[in-house]
């Protein structure tokens, strides 16, 4: 009579491939990603599966991203090396629409457990497509409404990320100022470091020199490291102190 330690290596084998779509400081420990891994594992025991390996992602899902797990953890069901791969939801699968999953039904056996639904069901596969079709579109009207809005606030003089080293962005209208706030402990204001970057290349000094220079004074950068002379480069190069709001490729 088999054991139930024998009976549990015996069950077919179950990948898991979880994502959690805005990328956090928790990165793959994220608890939403835990509660996947939870939900995942709980469908494997009430299905008589054992998990054989969890893909984990802290990222989009769009067209532009390469998703080296999701396409390691595509290739194992496909190929025949686990049977099953069990997914949350589609739209954490992928954002990509019918291509997405049309490859995988009937061919492979995906699990999209929020929606109840299996590749392998023939039932199943016109659900399959019009939910990853809603979630591509979903993803499309977000990407476009966030781009107009950005652009909007780009054309009425707003800085949308982080303030450059130097300036300040009021947080109701985030146009920037000179930031004037002496450091503590200090007798100076990141504004005057800006003030004697430029002035000390306009005279002559190399960025090297000045970075030195500021090192040797226990001047610190906004991250509170030392500084660097690609960091005094990029400060001189940088159009926004000119006055110009800078725009990142595709922002």
């Amino acid at each position: 009579m088999a054991t139930n330690g024998e009976k549990k290596e015996n069950r077919p084998e179950v990948d898991l491939l979880l994502r959690k779509s805005k990328i956090v400081r928790d990165g793959e420990q994220a608890l939403s990603l835990r509660a996947q891994e939870e939900r995942g594992r709980r469908w494997a025991e009430e299905n008589g599966y054992r998990v054989r390996k969890v893909w984990k992602e802290n990222l989009s899902a769009w067209d532009d991203v390469e998703r080296p797990k999701y396409d390691a953890a595509m290739a194992a069901v496909l190929n025949g090396e686990v049977p099953a791969l069990w997914c949350y939801a589609l739209d954490r699968l992928s954002r990509k629409g019918a291509e997405a999953v049309v490859p995988i039904l009937g061919k492979a056996r995906v699990i999209f457990d929020y929606e109840r639904l299996d590749s392998m069901n023939e039932r199943d596969r016109r659900w399959i497509i019009d939910r990853a079709e809603n979630a591509r579109e979903y993803s499309v009207r977000l990407s476009y409404n966030v781009r107009q809005t950005k652009k909007r606030q780009r054309n009425e003089g707003r800085w949308l990320s982080r303030a450059p080293f130097g300036l300040v962005a009021d947080k109701t209208t985030r146009k920037l100022s000179p930031n004037r706030k002496l450091v503590e402990g200090k007798d100076y204001c990141p504004w005057d470091i800006v003030v004697r970057i430029f002035t000390s290349i306009a005279e002559g000094v190399s960025a090297r020199a000045l970075a030195r220079r500021f090192n040797s004074e226990g001047i610190k950068t906004a991250t509170g490291k030392g500084w660097r002379a690609d960091a005094i480069r990029a400060i001189v190069i940088h159009p926004v102190y000119e006055g110009w709001l800078t725009v990142s490729p595709g922002g």
